[in-house]
């Protein structure tokens, strides 16, 4: 009863996606893009942002290495939320040239999580399956 009830929520949504993204097609067709681009506030536009993170292993089970590229040297936040937005953990970890390893031990239970890094104006998210 559970897996067809499932299925055919996946199919609503995925449904309900699809129409929208056809609609902001339509309407961002009759819209000039330099108004488009004009409207944007600057520091959202980021022409030359480099910043990434990798996660292994992904999925995972108490230990990850998050590879960081593109930050500064100095502190950044990592933050570990769950599906519903709790903060599960919040860590300051100091980035000595900005490329860099970043070893962490988990204690999580089982499912997905998210893991933000941010840093000043740049902020990079990375989804995680705990098993």
């Amino acid at each position: 009863m559970f897996k067809p009830l499932l299925f055919i929520l996946c199919c609503l949504y995925s449904c309900c996606c699809l129409a929208q993204s056809v609609q902001a097609m339509q309407v961002s067709d009759s819209i000039p893009t330099t108004a488009v681009v004009n409207a944007i506030p600057e520091k959202i536009v980021r022409t030359e942002d480099h910043t990434s993170v990798k996660i292994y292993p992904n999925p995972a089970k108490n230990k990850i290495s998050l590879q960081v590229q593109g930050f500064e040297p100095g502190i950044a936040q990592v933050k570990i939320t769950d599906t519903k937005g709790k903060l599960c953990r919040q860590d300051n970890r100091l980035l000595t040239n900005g490329q860099e390893e970043i070893a962490m031990f988990l204690s999580l239970m089982p499912g997905i999580y998210f893991i933000s890094i941010n840093q000043k104006d740049k902020v990079v998210k990375k989804k995680l399956v705990i098993f």
